[in-house]
C-alpha cells in the first residue's frame, strides 16, 4: 500500500514526497495551482463544497505520483482533512468504491480535522443561468453552442493541468465570447502535479489521469452551489459516458468511466448525504457525438459549426507531437477519442479541417508509437463493429436504476456504428496492418 496525504498550511519544516501541502496565497504549494485552500475565488462557498474539493485534489494529485505497476492494479492509501470528519468517515466506502470504478485501484480513505479557515474576503460569484464544465472537448463546446444559441448566460469552469489544454480552452472561450456577446464567463483553474516537492525531493509521474474527472466535477458542483445556486451540465455523448469495452480486454482498466451514469449518480447520492447541493446532469446521455455535432450545426449553421468544432481537443494522447515539429496541442487522430471524434464528423456529414498526426506525417515517417497505436486502434474497432455489442457490455460495471437498459444499449450501437463507419471510410485507416 502507498501512502499520500493532503495538508493544508502546514507551517514550516521540511516535507516528503508523500504529501501535498496546500498553502494560502502568498506561499508556495507542492502543487501548481491558482486556487487558495479557502476557495475564496468562487464566492461564499459551503463548507462541504470546499471539503470535497479538498479531497478530489488529494484523490487527483494521488493518482498522478503513485506510479501503475505492470498489473495496472494500485493500492492507495489517502488521508485529507475535512470539516465535518464523522460524516465523511461515513462515507468513506462509498467514495472508495467510486474511486474504484474510476481508477480500477483500491484506495484506503482517511479524514483528518481541517484546520479553521483565516478570515476570508470572498469574490463576487456572477449571476449566471448555467454553469457548464468546460475542457476544451468537442462535446463540452457543444453543451456551450447549445445554452448560448438559447440565450442562455454561461459561466464556463474549465480546469487544466497542461498548457495545450489551457491555450484550447482560451482560444474556444474568446470565440463564443465573440458570437454570443454578454453571455459567456470563462473561469480557467489551474491545478497540476509539481515534479518536485517544495524544498525536497521528485516527485513520481504517472501519466494516467482516471480520476481527474471527480476534481473536474467538484470544481463545477463549488461554482454551482454559490448562492444563487446554478443548474450544472456535465455534457458528454451517451456512448462515450457508457464507453462499453470494445473487446474483452479492455472491460476492466482500460474502459475510462470519467462520465458513466453509474458514476454520477453515486457521486450525487454522496453529496446529498454529505448534505451538498447536487444539481448536475448529463443533457447528452441519449445521444451520439455525431448527433451532438448535427445539433450544433443546427444551432450555428454548418460552416461555422465545422470552424469551431475543429478548434476543440480530443486526444487523449498529449505529448505524441513532441519531436514531430507540430504544435504540442496536435491531436493524433488515431486514439480512442480522435476516432470518436472524427467519426462524428463523419456521421454528421460535415468537413472535418483538424490537423492529425497520423494523417499529416506520411506512415513511413511517422514515430513507432503513432503507427503501434494506429494498428491497435483500428483493428480493435474492426472486431467490435464485426461483433457488435450485447447486454453484458452495457452492464459491465452496472447502470443506475434510472438509466434503462435498451436507452443504454441503443445509443450505445448507434455509437458504436459512428465508429466502425469511419474506420471502413477512410483509405490511411484500411491501410494499416
Amino acid at each position: 500500500m502507498t501512502f499520500r496525504r493532503l495538508v493544508i498550511r502546514p507551517g514550516s519544516g521540511p516535507l516528503g514526497t508523500d504529501t501535498f501541502a496546500w498553502q494560502g496565497r502568498g506561499d508556495e504549494s507542492s502543487f501548481h495551482t491558482n486556487l487558495d485552500p479557502e476557495l475564496r475565488d468562487f464566492g461564499d462557498l459551503p463548507l462541504l463544497h470546499r471539503d470535497l474539493v479538498t479531497f478530489a485534489t488529494g484523490v487527483f494529485l494521488a493518482d498522478r505520483t503513485v506510479t501503475r505497476p505492470k498489473s495496472w492494479r494500485r493500492t492507495i492509501e489517502l488521508e485529507v482533512p475535512v470539516s465535518d470528519v464523522a460524516t465523511w468517515e461515513s462515507l468513506a466506502d462509498h467514495f472508495a468504491e467510486i474511486l474504484e470504478i474510476l481508477s480500477s485501484d483500491s484506495w484506503q480513505l482517511i479524514f483528518r480535522q481541517r484546520p479553521n479557515p483565516k478570515e476570508l474576503t470572498v469574490a463576487t460569484h456572477p449571476e449566471v443561468d448555467r454553469i457548464l464544465l468546460f475542457s476544451g472537448g468537442a462535446d463540452s463546446l457543444c453543451g456551450a453552442i447549445r445554452s448560448l444559441a438559447d440565450g442562455k448566460r454561461l459561466l464556463l469552469v474549465s480546469h487544466w493541468d497542461w498548457s495545450g489544454h489551457s491555450a484550447v480552452q482560451q482560444r474556444l472561450g474568446r470565440k463564443l465570447a465573440a458570437q454570443f456577446p454578454e453571455q459567456v464567463i470563462l473561469r480557467r483553474i489551474h491545478l497540476a502535479r509539481r515534479s518536485r516537492q517544495v524544498g525536497g525531493g521528485a516527485f513520481n509521474d504517472e501519466a494516467t489521469r482516471r480520476t481527474r474527472s471527480l476534481l473536474f466535477l467538484s470544481l463545477g458542483l463549488a461554482a454551482a452551489s454559490v448562492e444563487p445556486v446554478t443548474p450544472l451540465w456535465v455534457a458528454e455523448n451517451g456512448y462515450t459516458a457508457l464507453n462499453p469495452p470494445l473487446a474483452g480486454e479492455r472491460r476492466g482498466a482500460l474502459s475510462t468511466r470519467t462520465t458513466h451514469p453509474l458514476v454520477l449518480s453515486r457521486v450525487h447520492d454522496a453529496i446529498c448525504s454529505l448534505g451538498g447541493r447536487a444539481e448536475f446532469e448529463n443533457p447528452f446521455v441519449s445521444m451520439t457525438k455525431g448527433e451532438m455535432y448535427a445539433d450544433a450545426a443546427a444551432a450555428l449553421g454548418k460552416e461555422n459549426a465545422e470552424k469551431i468544432l475543429a478548434m476543440s481537443h480530443s486526444c487523449s494522447h498529449i505529448r505524441y507531437a513532441q519531436g514531430t515539429g507540430y504544435p504540442a496541442e496536435t491531436q493524433c487522430g488515431i486514439c480512442f477519442g480522435c476516432l470518436v471524434r472524427r467519426a462524428a464528423f463523419h456521421a454528421a456529414a460535415m468537413t472535418d479541417t483538424t490537423t492529425y498526426l497520423h494523417k499529416a506525417i506520411p506512415t513511413a515517417g511517422q514515430p513507432h508509437h503513432l503507427r503501434a497505436t494506429a494498428e491497435s486502434e483500428v483493428r480493435t474497432v474492426r472486431y467490435a463493429g464485426q461483433r457488435g455489442l450485447d447486454i453484458a457490455d452495457i452492464l459491465s460495471i452496472g447502470l443506475p436504476d434510472h438509466v434503462g437498459v435498451d436507452d443504454a444499449i441503443s445509443v450505445a450501437e448507434r455509437g458504436l456504428a459512428e465508429l466502425a463507419a469511419v474506420v471502413d471510410a477512410e483509405p490511411d485507416l484500411r491501410a494499416v496492418r
